[in-house]
């Protein structure tokens, strides 16, 4: 399920661009020091905090279209790829996570600042 992932370059443009999207977060993670105020009120309106064992339930009752954006984010990136995998098997076809996770991006973040 490697074409399933995204990078922090991927999800931060997401993010940025406030696409309408749905962003599942498993873990205790605060995305708020990265971003601007504009960018934590849409944090807000599209994040879910959930553990994994809820997430389908709990985007399920969104009753969102199909093909609706769905962004899956964990600490390390262990268990999004379950998830995602059951999304899918939900019926959601626009399920991506994110890969390594939040340590993950938060390298990747890091390095880009390096640069």
């Amino acid at each position: 399920m490697n074409f399933n992932n995204i990078g922090y370059f991927q999800f931060n443009n997401l993010l940025q661009s406030r696409v309408p999207l749905v962003l599942v977060v498993l873990d205790e993670i605060d995305l708020k020091p990265w971003y601007n105020s504009l960018i934590h009120m849409h944090l807000e309106n599209v994040s879910i905090f959930c553990d994994s064992t809820r997430a389908v339930e709990l985007v399920n009752e969104k009753k969102l279209p199909p093909h609706f954006a769905i962004i899956i984010l964990d600490m390390h990136g262990q268990n999004s790829p379950k998830v995602t995998e059951d999304l899918e098997k939900a019926g959601y076809l626009n399920v991506y996570y994110v890969k390594n996770g939040f340590i993950g991006i938060s390298e990747e973040r890091q390095n880009s600042k390096n640069v």
